[in-house]
């Protein structure tokens, strides 16, 4: 593998002495995420080989990076500073045509448009230029007595390719009239990148046209994510007074309120009592309960922080959007940051707007960043892992991929295998991420194996052909009462989340009922699981959701998801389902219409009774009568157990046969997730929390309820000798199988 001269050797690397799980996960990175292969490619460009724009400026396209070099020469007054103490040896003279004064001049029309290297087109933005100049931050440095310890210190920034790409595509942002999302890995400067925004607007303001009365706002979910000692609003005030104290940009102050969030330039002018100045405001609010706190505001800047844990993220976007925009002309910028990893977040809905960049006006570039097939075709800005970590990227700021890369999956084993936490491994994975789809995993919250969930979403995505075996349409009764499965043109919803709950879906057979030798199907084979709704209409994102699981294989054979316009026509597509399968369905009983439904139809036979085991576990209080004998009422206890059921059963060890390259079959295992065919019952797995509606976890954590009561009815085996037995055996009728054990059918 031949690659450019800043990544370390294969050779070098020694893979050889590294687990193979660890080199397999190596070359798959290497070979199909396209960003890495453009960051190690021998031809990867230099600015010089680019295309320039009318200014001499080199075409920055941020999904093909260029190897950066001499990048010193744009941090003169910076290196200045960090040699002397001071930014210039000038001494300070207000006069325009001083040579402090032309100084000052060119270093404020750096902060507005950036700074170009004439001799080969290299340049970065304003804000860029800014950050790396006049913005301190925290480094971590080696100590100088020989020990591996660091320690942070205050100074100002080294070059990072994963900045400079950053503010690139915050200016190409701007330029085009869009809005911005960034998602990134932790430690990465997210939030000295937003307080040096900040700052530069405070002080001089967002171009020299917009440089007076310009206001910018952050927000969070709350106050704790804004101020608190290392917060943002933390950094940026600590810039300001560094800036106060260093240069002579504007310094004094009508109002310096962290207590408040505010501050604002200016001074109050003693003869006349005016405000002077130029009178820039930044305004900090915690809006996740109040989404009115930003309506009608007006700012060239909006950051929203954590933009994941925001509970009602989309509804707070559309509405800020007037805020900076009127019609096709947009005067101000959305600027959108999720944390990987962040442990509050379920980044549904900012998910949806990375993936969807087009749909809510946001500056989006093809998807680079996941691995080929995964993910969405567009996305947004992607900070990985492998950019700039520690002791692998080079003076100009060029990260070293390989070594890297090598790094954190390594990490990521030695926590695997050397933790009791059976979810450190996920939190280490979310919180420093190789792809997109690793950094929205949930690191708290969710028990399910969301690594695994993702390979298996993977394999999906990667199989253009994967749907070829399944049926997708609907179920119609004939005249004689017989249920067949008639193909339609509808479409099964395979995304999650959705954008709203008026998709009707479709049902998806992936399997056909099995029948014996007397055209019946097999009776007690085929059980299902409901999450029904009651409200022919509804303002949530609530949907319909149905699983049919085969207990002999022990896999889903069918679904339906989704809202038809009357409830009733959901609960009948439930009833068609148990009459094809020959299944009763197991229901969550807080929603009543349901029963109504069946009752009506004279089928409630075909629903399945409370299982008794929960009153023995003391997961019920008692079992119902009537109407209430039937189904389950989803209490906490009662989810939290139901979620553990399907844990157990996504981990469930299945054999699985496979073929050497001698063609000699051999045994192995596989968890029994790698048998899910329905990709949005994969997401909503991988993104699941308490606290967002999840249809077919609930639809399919009734279908484990139901199927422990069979586990213990059979001892843990499933199929037992069902399989030799017809299915018009008396022996299997239901009043056998719920008070005989299976073994005595053995013979």
């Amino acid at each position: 593998m031949i690659m450019n001269y800043i990544q370390t050797p294969l050779e070098a690397l020694k893979l050889e002495e590294y687990p193979q799980e660890v080199q397999d996960q190596f070359f798959d990175c290497l070979n199909n995420i396209p960003y890495i292969r453009s960051l190690i490619a021998a031809d990867r460009p230099r600015a010089k080989d680019l295309p320039r724009d009318e200014q001499g400026r080199i075409i920055v396209d941020v999904t093909k990076p260029h190897i950066l070099e001499n990048m010193d020469y744009f941090r003169e007054a910076g290196i200045h500073f960090q040699q002397t103490g001071r930014y210039t040896d000038l001494r300070v003279n207000a006069n325009p045509n001083s040579e402090y004064m032309k100084w000052l001049i060119r270093e404020i029309d750096r902060c507005h448009n950036g700074m170009v290297r004439e001799e080969d087109g290299e340049w970065i933005p304003g804000d860029f230029y800014f950050f790396l100049n006049y913005m301190p931050i925290q480094l971590t440095k080696k100590l100088d007595d020989g020990s591996s310890a660091s320690m942070r210190v205050m100074d100002l920034p080294d070059t990072w390719e994963g900045h400079y790409y950053k503010y690139h595509y915050l200016w190409q942002a701007r330029k085009n009239g869009h809005h911005a999302v960034e998602l990134a890995r932790r430690g990465c400067g997210k939030s000295q990148s937003v307080a040096q925004m900040l700052t530069k607007r405070f002080l001089l303001g967002e171009s020299w046209k917009n440089n007076k009365k310009v206001t910018c706002y952050i927000t969070a979910s709350d106050r704790s994510k804004l101020v608190g000692g290392d917060q943002t609003l933390d950094k940026f005030q600590y810039a300001i007074d560094f800036c106060a104290d260093h240069t002579q940009f504007p310094s004094k102050r009508l109002t310096n309120t962290m207590q408040n969030m505010i501050w604002q330039t200016g001074y109050i002018d003693l003869d006349t009592g005016v405000k002077r100045g130029t009178l820039n405001s930044v305004v900090g609010r915690s809006s996740n309960a109040d989404v009115s706190k930003l309506r009608g505001s007006r700012g060239v800047l909006y950051i929203m922080e954590e933009a994941g844990s925001f509970s009602n993220l989309l509804e707070i976007y559309n509405n800020l959007r007037p805020s900076v925009e009127d019609g096709a002309r947009v005067f101000g910028l959305l600027y959108l940051i999720g944390t990987a990893g962040d442990s509050e977040s379920d980044f549904a809905s900012l998910q949806e707007i990375m993936y969807h960049p087009d749909g809510y006006n946001v500056q989006g570039n093809p998807n680079v960043y996941d691995k080929e097939g995964q993910g969405r075709k567009q996305f947004t800005y992607f900070f990985p892992a492998y950019l700039n970590r520690a002791d692998c990227y080079d003076h100009d700021g060029n990260s070293d991929v390989t070594k890297a890369l090598l790094e954190v999956l390594y990490d990521r084993y030695k926590v695997k295998y050397n933790s009791s936490n059976i979810n450190a491994v996920t939190k280490r994975t979310a919180e420093i991420p190789i792809t997109p789809q690793e950094a929205i995993l949930r690191s708290r919250g969710n028990i399910f194996p969301q690594s695994e969930l993702s390979v298996r979403l993977n394999q999906i995505d990667n199989n253009p052909s994967f749907y070829d075996d399944v049926y997708c349409g609907d179920l119609e009764i004939s005249a004689g009462g017989e249920v067949k499965f008639v193909p339609t043109a509808d479409k099964a919803i395979h995304e999650f989340p959705t954008k709203d709950n008026k998709i009707e879906g479709a049902i998806e057979i992936y399997a056909m009922p099995e029948v014996g030798q007397g055209g019946k199907v097999y009776s007690n084979r085929y059980i299902i699981g409901v999450d029904p709704i009651d409200d022919d209409e509804s303002d949530t994102m609530s949907l319909y959701s149905t699983f049919v699981l085969d207990l002999w294989t022990d896999k889903i054979v069918a679904e339906y998801t989704g809202r038809k316009m009357y409830a009733d026509d959901c609960y009948e597509v439930t009833r068609k389902l148990c009459l094809f399968y020959g299944a009763k369905a197991l229901y969550e009983s807080n929603k009543k219409g349901i029963y109504a439904y069946f009752s009506r139809m004279n089928c409630s036979y075909l629903l399945a009774e409370t299982p008794e085991y929960l009153k023995d576990k003391d997961i019920i209080k008692t079992l119902g009568f009537g109407n209430k004998a039937y189904g389950v009422n989803a209490t906490l206890p009662v989810n939290n157990f139901a979620n553990k059921l399907i844990r157990d059963w996504l981990l469930k060890p299945v054999p699985k046969i496979e073929k050497t390259e001698s063609g000699e079959e051999i045994e192995t295992t596989e968890f029994n997730l790698f048998n899910i065919k329905s990709r949005a019952l994969l997401k909503e797995l991988i993104l699941f929390n308490p606290d967002i509606n999840v249809d077919r976890v609930r639809a399919l954590g009734m279908v484990m309820l139901y199927r422990e009561q069979y586990m213990i009815l059979y001892s843990g085996d499933l199929a037992g000798s069902k399989k030799d037995i017809e299915p018009d055996y008396l022996g299997l009728d239901d009043y056998f199988t719920r008070n005989y054990d299976n073994r005595f059918l053995e013979d």
